[in-house]
């Protein structure tokens, strides 16, 4: 069985994903970065995902999902 992961990836303000480095006020510090203004969380298994501006936040609805997935019988194992 695959393991389930729900990853948290910061975003600029147009909801691309933002990799690049940052300013210590959240600017970003490369050319054509407008910085990043929020997060989003997405799961691996099912179709949820969410938004928030805090990453902290954000890392607690993560958790409260994932904790979801084992709640859920497990399928059967096939021969």
């Amino acid at each position: 069985m695959a393991r389930i992961t729900a990853t948290i990836k910061a975003v600029h303000a147009d909801g691309t994903v933002c990799t690049h480095k940052r300013r210590s006020n959240g600017d970003g510090d490369e050319p054509g970065c407008t910085g990043r203004r929020g997060y989003t969380a997405s799961c691996s298994a099912c179709d949820w995902t969410e938004k928030h501006g805090q990453q902290t936040v954000l890392a607690y609805t993560r958790d409260q999902h994932l904790r979801s997935h084992l709640t859920q019988p497990a399928a059967p194992v096939s021969a």
